[in-house]
């Protein structure tokens, strides 16, 4: 919360058992690579499919049909997926 005074103060005001909800703020959008199996993604200038998906440590890499072999994920190219992020 960007206040959290603000709301805290306003709530101890209420009776127990009563909450005030928050404002619902706009959702966040955001702009993120998604690799999952049948994407088309773009490595040295040639499309390929990805197969799956390993994550080793803190190394993510991209398993791709065609070539046979896994790739680092920051090599590929692939156009970003639009997430909204919202709490239900």
């Amino acid at each position: 919360m960007k206040n959290e005074s603000a709301y805290l103060h306003a709530t101890q005001d209420l009776p127990a058992g009563e909450a005030e909800t928050p404002a619902l703020a706009e959702p966040v959008i955001v702009h993120l690579p998604l690799y999952r199996p049948g994407s088309r993604v773009s490595y040295q200038g040639r499309d390929y499919t990805v197969g799956h998906v390993v994550i080793n440590r803190s190394l993510l890499q991209v398993h791709l049909q065609e070539l046979g072999s896994a790739v680092d994920a920051e090599k590929l190219q692939v156009s970003p997926t639009r997430l909204v992020l919202q709490r239900s």
